[in-house]
């Protein structure tokens, strides 16, 4: 009766209430632990310093470093290299439509920024600032941007807050979401509503704009993954190489890309067997520092062609020693093995399959749903390690399977291109 429907609205009202306190309560407790967290990564990060490289280069590269005023510019942030490489199509068709609109790039890590430092479109390349109030302000005061697109995972909160401050648009591109992310946790709140202050969050896939739909109220749309729109560029591109052309020669080439040792050891058998002279290998580590380049060539037995150095007559293996060149290898290869794959860090999987060619991985990729959709095409083989020289095998040997495969690997790439062209519409109003 009336009574029951009253009894059961105040309750309703009195759990909202305590819900509410509740969030009230957790958003200072998550803000504290967040800059706890971002004090304990930075004092991380010098305490590795002396025996890391990479931690070095990234205090080096922050250190005295100066921001110059690009009032109205876009500014474009990435982790990191491949990030970098989400954000360009975007970068390229702003500056194709908008010539003279200015850009700004930073990154939070070395093997983004060192890479990418001189990247002609940019106005200004710098390394982001630790994410403190104080660095966030100074830098947007100097900075000064109309807009600002992060990408992928780059959600930090105190530059997210400055620019909501400053009314400053801020958009976050080719963003993945996963269950077990901190957002979808209990205590996850503070984090949530970080991704809140986002003025329009562009996901890659429908699950993961369904996933954040269901978190709560937020500004979203699923867009696609630029990075198809990426790889069907480089195939225009100038992928001459007349070195590698040199080595291939007739045979078929079979490329490592971006390989860990799990690949490395798997393929030796393969790569030393008197069964497959006729095949030529190209190994592209993930590592290229000496040590790692003279690891695999001690378990070579037959003659090795190193990238840098001069050409070995009658070698049927290439190391790349070097980096920059991968991409245009894949324009020569008629198989390729991506490394990254047995440990769930999955390297660049559209490169090779938008020049049609199958790609073979390793099945623990749970973190990049490209690899289950490749495999999925038939473009893709997703592989336990027990599996992978048979696959390997079979690519080598049968033709009509490699070129099935391959064409089925190019097709699914142009069936996701198109997410460069829904941002710029998106996009536009602002420029």
């Amino acid at each position: 009766g009336p009574s029951s429907r009253l009894d059961c609205s105040n309750s309703q009202k009195t759990s909202s209430r305590f819900l509410l306190e509740l969030k009230t309560y957790l958003y200072p407790v998550g803000k504290f632990l967040y800059n706890i967290g971002i004090v304990g990564y930075l004092m991380g990060i010098y305490i590795a310093a002396p025996f890391n490289k990479k931690a070095r280069l990234w205090i080096k590269g922050r250190k005295n470093q100066v921001f110059n005023n690009h009032t109205d510019c876009i500014w474009f942030h990435c982790a990191s290299l491949g990030e970098f490489e989400q954000a360009r199509p975007v970068i390229e068709e702003v500056k194709r439509k908008w010539p003279k609109q200015s850009i700004v790039l930073t990154f939070f890590s070395p093997s983004g920024y060192e890479n990418k430092k001189d990247y002609p479109l940019a106005d200004g390349i710098y390394y982001l600032p630790i994410d403190t109030s104080s660095n966030a302000s100074k830098f947007l005061d100097i900075v000064n941007p109309r807009l600002a697109i992060f990408v992928k995972y780059e959600v930090w909160h105190h530059f997210f807050k400055q620019l909501k401050i400053r009314n400053t648009s801020l958009y976050l591109i080719a963003a993945t979401f996963r269950p077990n992310q901190i957002y979808f946790k209990s205590y996850g709140g503070f984090m949530f509503s970080t991704l809140q202050l986002c003025t329009k969050v562009f996901t890659q896939d429908n699950a993961s704009l369904k996933l954040l739909e269901s978190k709560g109220e937020i500004a979203a749309m699923q867009a696609g993954d630029t990075r198809y729109d990426r790889v069907i560029e480089q195939r225009t591109e100038v992928n001459q190489n007349d070195r590698i052309a040199q080595f291939k020669k007739e045979k078929l080439l079979v490329i490592l890309g971006s390989s860990w040792q799990v690949e490395e050891e798997l393929i030796m058998p393969i790569l030393n067997s008197e069964n497959f002279k006729h095949v030529q290998f190209i190994i592209a580590p993930h590592d290229v520092s000496d040590r790692h380049v003279n690891e695999i060539s001690k378990r070579i037995k037959i003659p090795i062609d190193y990238y840098k150095e001069a050409p070995v007559k009658d070698a049927s293996v290439m190391i790349l020693n070097t980096i920059g060149q991968l991409a245009s290898a894949y324009y020569y290869a008629d198989i390729a093995v991506i490394g990254g794959g047995f440990t769930n860090a999955l390297h660049n999987i559209l490169e090779p399959a938008t020049f049609g060619i199958p790609v073979v991985y390793g099945n623990n990729h749970s973190k990049y749903p490209e690899g289950k959709e490749l495999a999925e095409s038939g473009g893709g083989f997703a592989v336990s390690s027990a599996e992978f020289s048979q696959i390997i095998k079979l690519l080598i040997t049968d033709t009509s399977k490699r070129k099935q495969s391959g064409a089925a690997a190019k097709k699914f790439v142009e069936s996701r291109s198109g997410a460069t062209a829904v941002l710029i519409e998106e996009l536009k109003s602002m420029l």
